[in-house]
C-alpha cells in the first residue's frame, strides 16, 4: 500500500511520535481497506516498520480496532459538541454541525470513511459502541432543538428524535456528494445538505 500523503522514513522516533505516526496509518488502512480487513502487517508496510513494532503498540488485533474506533469516536464527539454544546439558535447549531461534518469529509476523510462505515457495521462486535456514540451526539443535538420544537417554531412531522437521528445520518449524502466527478464546491454542499435538513425541519418563519 502506498501512503497517501509523504514518503515514510524508517527512522527512530520517541514512543508518543511513533504511536502517532502508527495512528495516522491505521486510519489510512482502516478507511481504505475496511474495519474487518486491516492489520497490522498494512500499516507495518505503510509506515515503513516491522509488523513487531506495530504489535508492541497495538497488542492484538482487538486492541488495535478499539484504538482507531476511540479516536473516530473522540472526533465526532467533538464535532457535536462544538456545534451543539452551548446555547444557541437551533438553526445555527444545525447549520454549524452541517459545515463541521463536510470540512471532515474534506480534511479528515479517513475518520469520516471509517464513521459511515462503523454506523452501518451493524452485525459486528463494534455495533453497540457505535450505538452509544450515536446516543451521545443525538443527545447533545435535542438539547438545542427541543426548544424549538416546544416553542412550536418548526412545522416538523418527525419527532425531535427522528429529526436528530435523519441529521446525523446526513454524513452519507455528503460523501456521495463530494466523492462525484466535478463535485459541487465545499460551500454548496453545506447549502445543498442544510437546505434539505431544514426542509425537514420546517422552521415557519422560512
Amino acid at each position: 500500500m502506498e501512503p497517501r500523503a509523504e514518503f515514510r522514513r524508517r527512522t527512530r522516533l520517541a514512543p508518543e511520535a511513533r504511536r502517532k505516526q502508527l495512528m495516522e496509518c491505521a486510519l489510512e488502512v482502516f478507511s481504505k481497506r475496511g474495519i474487518g480487513r486491516a492489520g497490522h502487517a498494512e500499516i507495518a508496510e505503510l509506515a515503513q516498520v516491522s509488523v513487531a513494532t506495530v504489535f508492541n503498540y497495538f497488542n492484538t488485533r482487538e486492541d488495535l480496532v478499539n484504538a482507531v474506533l476511540t479516536e473516530v469516536e473522540l472526533y465526532f464527539r467533538g464535532i457535536a459538541s462544538a456545534a451543539f454544546g452551548q446555547s444557541k439558535d437551533p438553526l445555527e447549531a444545525i447549520h454549524d454541525y452541517i459545515a463541521l461534518v463536510v470540512e471532515a469529509a474534506y480534511v479528515k476523510p479517513d475518520y469520516t470513511h471509517i464513521w459511515l462505515e462503523w454506523s452501518s457495521s451493524v452485525r459486528e462486535e463494534i455495533w453497540p459502541r457505535y450505538l452509544k456514540l450515536l446516543s451521545h451526539n443525538t443527545d447533545l443535538m435535542k438539547k438545542v432543538i427541543t426548544p424549538g420544537f416546544d416553542n412550536h417554531d418548526f412545522d416538523c412531522r418527525l419527532s425531535v428524535d427522528e429529526f436528530c437521528r435523519a441529521l446525523s445520518g446526513c454524513g452519507y449524502m455528503i460523501i456521495q456528494m463530494i466523492n462525484q466527478p466535478g463535485h459541487a464546491s465545499k460551500e454548496k454542499v453545506v447549502e445543498f445538505v442544510y437546505s434539505y435538513i431544514t426542509a425537514i425541519l420546517h422552521p415557519k418563519d422560512q
